[in-house]
Formats: structure tokens, sequence, C-alpha cells
């Protein structure tokens, strides 16, 4: 009974978070973004982007509660802000032809690029890019799912189920990230540039998902 219980929470914290997160259809929007960096370079940026990502999808786990209430914050706020977070950073794929197409990935980036791009790794590559407030709302709604009178071994190992999807959503971005100039040969140029044009899109749609539904809870509407 017990080991279904644990994998029940495994399937429904896996099949929740995937969607949102995306970690596939993430992992080609960023490739764009590191296209023409070296080996060395790529990985490095990979390895920060991968350890931002955990620092944000467990530290939401741990102390996501603590820091809404340290700063009289609710749920429904955050989904409204991260929404228009989502959005913008959507229309800035949608109109952002370099990014998208990963043009010219043979071409070296120059020292000046090098390091803007790192001061980006965090904003907005891992946040809201890679792991934002849809998927950060659904670690806290998978988060406030376990039962406190459960015990308290049972309630670790509940948390322990759910940091190792945060880590699973990692670990495929991670993958896509690192193979990204493999893909990107395999599916060529114009295929790429369609397929981070249909992420944005989606992207775009999400966020205004997560907007609407923040808005449905403050006003405590029904928007369905």
């Amino acid at each position: 009974m017990l080991k279904e219980s644990f994998v029940f929470m495994f399937i429904s914290s896996f099949m929740a978070l995937f969607p949102v997160a995306n970690p596939v259809g993430t992992g080609f929007i960023i490739n764009g973004f590191l296209s023409g960096l070296d080996r060395s370079e790529r990985r490095s940026i990979v390895r920060r982007i991968a350890v931002n990502y955990l620092l944000i999808g467990i530290g939401s786990l741990a102390i996501g509660h603590f820091v809404l209430s340290l700063f009289g914050l609710s749920l429904p706020i955050v989904q409204l802000g991260g929404g228009l977070l989502i959005c913008k950073t959507a229309l800035q794929w949608l109109g952002d032809s370099d990014a998208s197409t990963g043009s010219a990935p043979d071409k070296p980036v120059d020292p000046i690029s090098v390091r803007n791009l790192e001061s980006r790794v965090f904003y907005p590559i891992t946040f809201p890019i890679s792991i934002g407030p849809g998927s950060i709302s659904v670690i806290f709604t998978l988060m406030a799912s376990v039962n406190i009178k459960d015990g308290l071994g049972k309630i670790i190992i509940n948390y322990a189920v759910i940091a190792f999807v945060i880590f699973l959503m990692c670990l495929i971005l991670y993958v896509i990230l690192s193979q990204g100039q493999k893909i990107t040969k395999k599916v060529g140029v114009t295929g790429t540039m369609i397929i981070n044009k249909m992420v944005a899109f989606f992207t775009f749609c999400v966020g205004i998902q997560i907007i609407a539904e923040g808005v449905e809870k403050i006003f405590h509407l029904s928007l369905s």
C-alpha cells in the first residue's frame, strides 16, 4: 500500500509538472541562445543553467510557502506576475530571429557576446524560460497535496519524490542542451526555427493561461 502511494505520487507529480515545465520544447528555445559557443563554453553555460534550475525548483519546494508568507504574497499573485513575465519573454522569442533560428552554429561567439550571455543565464534563461512561475505553482500545489497527518517519515519521502521529479525535468533539459548542436544539425536551421516559433507561441498561450488562473482566483471568477 505504501509503495503504491509513492508510485502514484511519482506519476501524478511527473504528469503535472512535465507539460508545464516542457523541458524538451524549452531546450529548443535555449539552444538558440547557445548557438556559436564552443564545446567548453556550452558545457559551462549548460551546467550553470542546470544548477540554477535545481536551486529554484528544490528551493521552491523547501521554502516556497515561507517566502510567500514573508512577503505577504498569495499564489494567485505569483501566477499573475509570473504569467506576465512568461508572455513578455515569449513575445521576445517570437520577434527575435537570431535567438530563434540558432543561426551560424559554426561561427564563434565573441567574448563580449559570451559575457552578455553569461549575464542572462539566471534571467531570463533559467527563470522564467527554463523554470517559471507555472512550474513553481505546480510545485507549490504538489507540496500542498502532501497530507501532514501522514507522519513525518511519509512526508519526507513524498517531498523526496517531488524533488526527484524536479531533478528529472532538469536532467531532460540538460540532455537536450548538451546535445543541442547535434539535434540542430539533424533538424536543420529551418526546422529549428519552426519548432522554436511554435514553442514560443504555445509558451505565450501558457502565460495567458497562468494569468487567467491568477485573475480567476483573485476576483473569484469562473473563466472556464
